[in-house]
């Protein structure tokens, strides 16, 4: 990856509709503020919001991105991390996505969405409108109890009619969602 140099800035100048891999530290500071705001586009009507607020949160993730269109900004991106030390997983969890907004890149990153999730090791928990997405792109789904509680193993998982479950997180709340991909253990 080749880096320009502005008067206040620096811009990354990612090829043309190539997805890139950001996963230096120095790049994701770069990248940062587009990289938040895309999020922010993404999440923008969930009632959560995004969980993107600052560079150190940008920091935390790998970022899978492109740059399809004529401006020099990033368009779209996957975020996803890798196993912490008292997790029996290995792979990439997915964290979550962005886009500008634009029907074409929210179409794209679907399409990479689904192509990681059909390949070894990539997983994601999802619920609302992409739990519906990843249910209708027919992507693979875990719904097996034994995965799960390894994936989950200090929460309490209970797995529902629909293949989703509900479990306990340690603030206590519990969520409801389904694990999509193909997690891989050690």
């Amino acid at each position: 990856m080749k880096y320009l140099k502005t008067i206040n800035e620096f811009k990354l100048n990612l090829p043309k509709k190539k997805w890139e891999i950001i996963s230096s530290n120095p790049t994701k500071q770069i990248a940062g503020k587009n990289l938040i705001e895309l999020v922010d586009t993404a999440y923008k009507s969930t009632p959560l919001g995004s969980f993107v607020k600052s560079i150190s949160d940008v920091v935390k993730s790998d970022w899978l991105v492109i740059d399809y269109n004529e401006t020099d900004e990033i368009d779209a991106c996957i975020f996803y991390r890798e196993p912490r030390s008292n997790e029996n997983w290995i792979g990439k969890k997915i964290q979550g996505i962005g886009h500008d907004g634009v029907k074409e890149s929210k179409k794209i990153i679907i399409e990479k969405m689904i192509q990681k999730l059909n390949e070894d090791g990539f997983w994601i928990e999802a619920s609302d409108a992409m739990e519906h997405v990843l249910n209708k792109n027919n992507c693979p789904k875990v719904n097996d109890l034994e995965t799960l509680k390894k994936l989950f193993p200090s929460s309490e998982v209970k797995l529902l009619d629909d293949g989703s479950y509900e479990r306990t997180l340690e603030s206590g709340e519990v969520v409801k969602e389904s694990v999509f991909g193909k997690p891989q253990f050690k």
